[in-house]
């Protein structure tokens, strides 16, 4: 008898781990992707190279042709869940599991998360803590748009693509020249991800000042649990690139329970009544902001950092939930455990000679669980302005924050070691 099947819609970044969670909860996979199979990444390649997941090419922009190829599957085989493999999937998989009956956000909630101006307004409505925002359109944002825009935020602001992901089209924008520029610049070259143009329409958010961090866990049966609390290390503004995670960051009792209510609180706000979660919130002296909810895995490699820090295995417990099966209790307690991620960037142009010499040394260091430089040799380093310009990372597992900290600080140094700045030419 075979096994009932679990879809995974654009498994993307974390949501490549699906696929061996749902392997060993006994479902069979099907990978549903607009993209042919060798544009997918490597783990979901190898996946259904080795037989044990199947390819699916469908257009995944379109929630009526994934919702028909589910019910098409569903009148031969046992489909027990469609599950979102990366942010942009969000939409698409409630349809489809609203359409099979299976369990799932409501599309209306759905549509609501992939808009960070609709989220916003949800989240205000509720009394939930967000920095104000105002909505600008790249094709209409002329000067005085952008001003009454201002107006409102002040400066600094966050300018922003309302469906975006991964920090793409995020900056700090100081006066009202940047502003325009920089709502220029999107209607001019606006971003083809994954086959979604972002920058289209924008939203210009006030700034809020305070260190950075994401809530994780999942919902069942419309009760939100939280597993873990990742601190975020950010590389320099004006832009938002993501240099490190940390699980678990060691918070004072107070501020962790402030960042799991305000969690906790958006979740229900939003209707995020099953699967998972990933909130990101800044944490100002007046208590934690919300800045986003997604109603997927974190990405970076978090989940396995949970996985590492709390014994918690993230991308099952989504599993379970979107297919009707109770998630296990947490092992009662804290860890006392400690996991991060440290992504490699430079902060001036550079060249890598010896990539693999700086994957070894890195994957040498005490607690070193993976080390991967994603470059070849000689190849040019430029700051990074998104997640597209780290060029490696590594992840550690310490018995304390102090290790992991060493850690970092190590992989830091070995980077400023091993490449080489290249200086401007100076033409006299």
């Amino acid at each position: 008898m075979r096994a009932p099947t679990a879809l995974i819609v654009e498994p993307e970044s974390s949501g490549t781990e699906l696929i061996p969670s749902a392997i060993g909860l006994g479902l069979s996979v099907r990978v549903v992707d607009r993209r042919p199979l060798h544009l997918l990444p490597a783990p979901v390649r190898k996946a259904v190279e080795a037989g044990t997941a199947v390819h699916d090419r469908v257009d995944t922009r379109s929630a009526d042709a994934v919702a028909d190829l589910a019910a098409a599957l569903a009148g031969r085989e046992t489909v027990a869940a469609v599950v979102p493999g990366f942010e942009y999937a969000v939409p698409v998989v409630a349809a489809a599991a609203a359409r099979l009956g299976l369990p799932g956000i409501d599309p209306t909630t759905a549509e609501v998360l992939r808009d960070k101006r609709k989220m916003k307004h949800a989240l205000a409505a509720a009394g939930v803590p967000v920095a104000r925002g105002v909505p600008i359109s790249a094709h209409h944002g002329g000067e005085a748009a952008c001003r009454r825009a201002a107006d409102l935020v002040g400066f600094p602001a966050v300018l922003k693509p309302v469906n975006g992901s991964g920090s793409l089209g995020v900056r700090r924008v100081d006066d009202h020249t940047e502003l325009l520029d920089h709502v220029q610049g999107s209607r001019l070259a606006p971003m083809d991800d994954m086959g979604l143009w972002l920058g289209e329409s924008l939203l210009l958010e006030s700034y809020v000042r305070g260190p950075e961090f994401s809530v994780e866990g999942y919902a069942c049966d419309g009760v939100p649990h939280v597993v873990a609390v990742t601190q975020k290390q950010l590389g320099p503004e004006p832009h938002f690139v993501e240099t490190g995670h940390v699980v678990d960051p060691g918070l004072a009792r107070r501020v962790r329970t402030e960042l799991e209510d305000v969690a906790v609180a958006a979740v229900r706000a939003l209707g995020m009544d099953v699967g998972a979660f990933h909130l990101e919130a800044r944490l100002t002296s007046e208590g934690p902001v919300v800045i986003e909810v997604a109603a997927r895995l974190g990405g970076d490699h978090i989940q396995r950092l949970v996985a590492l820090a709390h014994g918690v295995d993230l991308p099952a417990a989504m599993l379970r939930v979107l297919s009707g099966r109770p998630v296990p209790p947490p092992a009662a307690g804290e860890s006392g455990r400690v996991a991060g991620v440290r992504f490699f960037t430079v902060p001036d142009p550079a060249t890598l000679g010896e990539p693999r010499r700086l994957e070894e040394l890195t994957g040498a260091l005490d607690g070193c669980l993976e080390a991967k430089v994603t470059v070849g040799s000689d190849a040019l380093l430029v700051p990074a302005t998104d997640f597209r310009g780290r060029f490696g990372h590594a992840v550690f597992a310490a018995p304390d924050r102090q290790s992991l900290d060493r850690a970092f600080a190590e992989v830091d140094e070995l980077i400023t070691t091993a490449v080489k700045v290249e200086r401007p030419l100076c033409i006299s």
